[in-house]
C-alpha cells in the first residue's frame, strides 16, 4: 500500500509538473520556443533552474508537453461545445440554430479563456508547424459533429454540404479573428470580450453556418 508520505510526494510532484507546464505555456506563447529558456520557465514557476529539466529532460520535451496539454483541453472544450449539435444530429430535437449557437459560444469561450492556445498556434504557423506535427493530439470533435450532421442532412431537409467547408467556415469565424485582435478586430471595433459584441458575432457565425447547410432554403 502506498504510504501517506509517498502519496504526498506524488501530489507535490504533480503540482510542480503542472506549475512548470503553466509557466512554459505562458512564456512560449509570449516569446516563442526560441525566446524562452528552461531557466526562464523555472524562474516563472518559482523553482530552481534545474527543475524543468528534472521533470521534462529538455526544452523540446517541455514544449511538446505544453502543446499536448493545451490540445487536450481544447479537445475537451470542443466536445462539450458541440455536444448539442451531435445530439441534434442523433435525435432531431429542438432547433439546429440553437445547437450551432451553443457550439460557437462554447468554442469562443474556450479561445477567449485560453489566449495562450491561440498565440501558440500563431507561433507554430509562423515557424512552419514542424514541432506541432510531432505532437500527439486529438482534435476530431468538430469534424465528427459536422460529419454526424452531414449524414442526416437529406433526411432533415438540409443540403449535402462538405464537412471540410463547415470546419473551415467555423474556424475562420471563431479562431482566426482572435489571431488578429490588434489588427482586423481593432479596425472593425469588434471586441469579442464585450458580451454584446460577442453575442452579435455568434449570431453572424450561426447565420453563415445555416446558409452553408441549406437550413430553411
Amino acid at each position: 500500500m502506498t504510504s501517506v508520505t509517498a502519496r504526498a510526494k506524488l501530489r507535490d510532484a504533480g503540482r510542480s509538473r503542472a506549475a512548470i507546464l503553466t509557466a512554459g505555456e505562458r512564456l512560449f506563447a509570449e516569446h516563442g520556443f526560441d525566446g524562452a529558456s528552461l531557466g526562464d520557465v523555472a524562474a516563472a514557476a518559482g523553482f530552481s533552474r534545474g527543475t524543468p529539466s528534472y521533470f521534462f529532460a529538455s526544452k523540446e520535451r517541455l514544449y511538446q508537453a505544453v502543446l499536448e496539454r493545451v490540445f487536450a483541453e481544447r479537445q475537451a472544450a470542443t466536445v462539450e461545445a458541440f455536444r448539442a449539435l451531435t445530439a441534434w444530429a442523433a435525435q432531431g430535437r429542438g432547433s439546429l440554430a440553437t445547437a450551432l449557437k451553443k457550439a460557437v459560444e462554447g468554442y469562443l469561450a474556450f479561445l477567449l479563456d485560453r489566449p495562450e492556445f491561440v498565440r501558440l498556434l500563431q507561433r507554430e504557423d509562423l515557424s512552419g508547424g514542424h514541432r506541432l506535427r510531432a505532437v500527439t493530439r486529438e482534435s476530431r470533435a468538430m469534424t465528427d459533429a459536422f460529419e454526424a450532421l452531414r449524414r442526416v442532412a437529406p433526411a432533415r431537409g438540409l443540403r449535402p454540404f462538405d464537412v471540410e467547408d463547415a470546419v473551415m467556415l467555423f474556424v475562420s469565424l471563431t479562431f482566426s479573428p482572435l489571431t488578429q485582435r490588434a489588427t482586423l478586430l481593432a479596425a472593425l471595433e469588434r471586441d469579442l470580450e464585450n458580451p454584446n459584441t460577442r453575442q452579435r458575432h455568434v449570431a453572424f457565425v450561426v447565420d453563415q453556418l445555416l446558409h452553408l447547410v441549406g437550413a430553411g432554403s
